[in-house]
């Protein structure tokens, strides 16, 4: 039994002051006993088929996460063992945390005003005047509904009695509700089981009731009032947070960048012009909000914010001044704050926190900082040795000179639990994060949490921590639902941002591209083994070279080349700018990028698709025949995998701006990719005419369109039909007109007509096809059987294959400016809107 096996784990380890799973005597707690059991049960190999399928879930759902000494982007991790709740201590977390809220909105209210718990001396100036979070300029701002806090967050552990106690404040930036929900749905996506007769609160309209919340923040300004998340973008650690809940929200993830102020108000850019907003999700720390009245240097925020607020325009949720309730240097002074406003005892009591501001304390810290966690007063830093009494001369100076900004907390006070690590079960400690929103002038509290377990430490400094579900059992009468507003609306979909149109844009741009590029190397492979002779691979491999998909100028001088296996294996899994798994790579940071607007079946093909490109590591010293196969099996799985995301997300998704542009940018790029491989082979359009049909058949064959040219003409490939089909056919796929003309209907669809800027763009689109409908390719090539036609010189240098070149290159050119009028027209058109009203616009 994979559990019972375990048993040595506790007996044989450090005791700690409190125990999650086991009491005193070694004994499963009553709430834990039908999971454990069931787990137990397990043999090890479905263990670690569940820790699979575990990580696999989450992985495709798009969950991710930075820890503090990382740079990239992790899979988020989730133990098959839920944590669990009974009633009777989540209704004192619940009090507890109610109780907290409601003295901090006081404290808020008051040192942004008379500040007369300073005046009393209840707790001292310094940390909260000298606090770094402590903004004047909130000083006599308007608050939505009169309130600072309105979605908090708390984070507790246990003291060694197994009483919840309160480790951190996050009332200001309520980080990790989706990460709750995420856990939810994946161990039910995992081990369903589980669930069955068992009473667990439910948490999937959570988003659901935030939004409604938030909108009624701003009843009576507008009747279909906006609201979004403002997000730092994806450099952010827990932007897949923000992705996920916007999501659920309905609501569009915006950076400062596609915000602006005008007249007073609040806007957001969109590809069908500017649209207003009335109220701000934030999650952008203060100092970085407005650069006209914070940090200056700032690009995350919008300058003149602050103004709108002033003027009452605009919600900002959480308020403009709150993160100071959050400095850890309050937190020992948050008894005396509860019984200053509400002459009440702290119901949670707090765990032991040093401010090494005190210079008592900060000596006392340094004398042995292996037993502490020294963190900053605001979000994630340093933290001390692990079993070591000696830190880095460097750090322990910074403490010294700046201690003022460190709190310390005593190390190997978490409550332990167990879970499963590289398929065994080891002991972890382990936190809460516990979210509540704000309902008139209470808190209601979601009936879950993000519980954090910590990881292993890499040298002295720890490394982060995994997560597990987090289970509130109870009678269901027990347990008050958190209820709508009174007033509910149907409000109008919202536009998609510039920004984002321009990320699908380059999505589908880079899909294509990977595509055409996997589809060349499997039917390189298929005509180098089943169907050339050497007199016709001598013919034409000089030509594959050519029919690669063009690289943008930012990629620099690519290596690219198809010529040999290794060649197309390189091309396939080389990480270097043009070669396939770079250009899956760059789509897929642009999916992360506007994942909100993705639905989660359409990204977990793609998040699949990298995965498996990832895994095929680059080998040296590989023969001919397996750099065959392993390009082979790469081609054919990008080629199955990107027509399954566009097939999933037609299904899945709303057909609205951002999609069209999606489709726009693959269109867009498929006519690229064919007039660049018609160009390519214009000499052999003219000349040779012994091996014009083979290389043309094999041309078509590389084109994905020797089928479709069959069909259509039912004859051997001739350099008109070849061109007509390539250019001017409205059906053929790959034709440059069949695409023009599709994503001029998209385009057509994502206007309002309300700025010129996209009608211009369209106009030339159109214009370009007719000029595509007249050419009359006899003009410059013999037909064929045409003994009448007048002799040409049909060499190389002679002048009809000079101007049939120049004319292909024309086409070319035109075909890339494409993007210039979709990118000028649609996601730059800001330049038009209001010039009449606003002429300090002219340039924006």
């Amino acid at each position: 039994m994979a559990i019972a096996m375990t048993s040595s784990v506790f007996k044989n380890s450090k005791p700690a002051p409190w125990h999650e799973i086991h009491d005193s005597e070694g004994n499963v707690r009553p709430h834990y006993r039908k999971v454990i059991q069931h787990l137990a049960g397990l043999p090890p190999d479905h263990v670690r088929t569940h820790v699979e399928r575990m990580e696999a879930t989450l992985r495709e759902m798009g969950v991710s996460f930075t820890f503090t000494h990382g740079k990239d982007n992790h899979p988020w991790i989730c133990d098959l063992l839920p944590h669990v709740f009974t009633h009777e201590e989540w209704q004192r977390i619940v009090a507890g945390f109610r109780q907290r809220l409601k003295a901090f909105e006081l404290f808020l209210q008051d040192i942004y005003s008379r500040k007369e718990i300073l005046r009393e001396g209840i707790i001292p100036i310094q940390p909260v005047l000298g606090s770094p979070h402590y903004q004047n300029a909130s000083i006599g701002l308007p608050r939505p509904l009169g309130s600072y806090l309105h979605l908090s967050g708390i984070c507790l552990t246990r003291d060694r009695y197994g009483n919840p106690a309160v480790k951190h404040h996050h009332f200001a930036h309520a980080s990790g509700i989706s990460y709750m929900m995420q856990n939810r749905r994946a161990l039910v996506r995992v081990i369903p089981e589980i669930f069955q007769d068992t009473n667990v609160q439910s948490l999937s309209e959570t988003p659901l009731l935030i939004l409604e919340r938030l909108r009624a923040l701003a009843e009576g300004t507008r009747e279909d009032l906006s609201v979004v998340l403002l997000s730092t973008g994806t450099g952010s650690p827990v932007y897949s947070e923000h992705s996920f809940l916007a999501r659920r929200m309905g609501i569009p993830v915006v950076q400062g960048s596609d915000l602006l102020v005008l007249d007073d108000h609040l806007y957001l850019k969109t590809v069908q012009g500017l649209e207003r907003i009335e109220v701000v999700y934030n999650r952008v720390a203060d100092k970085w909000l407005d650069p006209l009245v914070f940090n200056k240097d700032s690009l995350l925020g919008i300058p003149g914010l602050v103004h709108c607020l002033r003027k009452g325009t605009v919600a900002l949720i959480n308020a403009v001044g709150s993160e100071v309730s959050d400095d850890r240097s309050l937190l020992p002074f948050a008894p005396a704050i509860i019984r200053f406003y509400l002459n009440e005892s702290p119901i949670l009591p707090a765990l032991t926190t040093h401010w090494l501001g005190d210079l008592d304390q900060r000596e006392m810290v340094l004398d042995s900082p292996g037993s502490y966690h020294i963190r900053p007063l605001f979000g994630d830093g340093l933290s001390g040795a692990r079993g070591k009494n000696r830190m880095p001369a460097q750090v322990i100076q910074d403490i010294r000179k700046n201690g003022a900004q460190f709190v310390a907390q005593p190390r190997n006070r978490d409550a332990a639990s167990v879970c499963f690590e590289n398929g065994k079960m080891v002991e972890r400690e382990q936190e809460h994060v516990v979210f509540a929103m704000r309902t008139g002038a209470d808190f209601e509290v979601f009936p879950g949490a993000l519980t954090r377990v910590e990881l292993k430490t890499a040298g002295d400094f720890e490394t982060g921590w995994t997560s597990r579900d987090t289970w509130v059992i109870g009678d269901e009468e027990a347990f008050q639902q958190i209820s709508p507003p009174a007033n509910r609306r149907t409000l109008p979909a919202r536009q998609i941002t510039s920004r984002v149109a321009d990320a699908f844009y380059w999505m589908g741009r880079y899909l294509e591209r990977a595509c055409h590029q996997a589809y060349l190397i499997q039917a390189i492979e298929t005509l180098e083994t089943e169907e050339l002779n050497p007199a016709e691979r001598k013919l034409y491999r000089p030509m594959w070279n050519r029919l690669l998909p063009p690289l943008e100028k930012s990629a620099g001088n690519s290596r690219r080349s198809i010529t040999t296996r290794l060649d197309r294996y390189r091309l396939a899994l080389l990480p270097e700018p043009g070669s396939l798994v770079s250009t899956i790579g760059i789509a897929c940071r642009n999916a992360q990028s506007v994942q909100e607007c993705l639905s989660p079946e359409a990204w977990a093909v793609l998040s699949n698709l990298f995965a498996r490109l990832q895994r095929q590591k680059i080998r040296k010293n590989i023969s001919d025949d397996e750099c065959a196969g392993i390009a082979r099996r790469a081609g054919e799985m990008v080629t199955q995998f990107i027509p399954q995301f566009f097939a999933t997300a037609s299904g899945t998704m709303l057909a609205d701006d951002g999609w069209r542009f999606c489709e726009a940018g693959q269109l867009t790029e498929r006519a690229i990719i064919t007039a660049n491989s018609v160009l390519s082979i214009a000499a052999s359009l003219v000349w040779n005419p012994q091996a014009t049909e083979i290389e043309l058949s094999a041309f078509l064959r590389l084109m994905g369109t020797r089928d479709a040219y069959r069909r259509v003409y039912q004859m051997r490939a001739e350099p008109i039909q070849v061109l007509e089909i390539l250019f001017q056919n409205s059906q053929a796929p790959r034709s440059v007109f069949c695409c023009l003309r599709k994503c001029a209907t998209l385009l057509r669809e994502s206007t309002s007509g309300r700025t010129p800027g996209p009608r211009t763009a369209i106009d030339a689109i159109e214009e370009f096809m007719h000029k595509i409908r007249r050419i009359d390719w006899s003009d410059f090539i013999r037909p064929s059987g045409d003994e009448d036609a007048p002799a040409r010189d049909l060499s190389p240098a002679g002048g009809r294959s000079r101007e049939l070149t120049v004319l292909l290159e024309s086409l070319l050119h035109s075909t890339l400016g494409i993007h210039e009028l979709i990118s000028d027209g649609f996601f730059s058109h800001q330049t038009w809107i209001a010039r009449g009203t606003q002429p300090l616009l002219n340039g924006f």
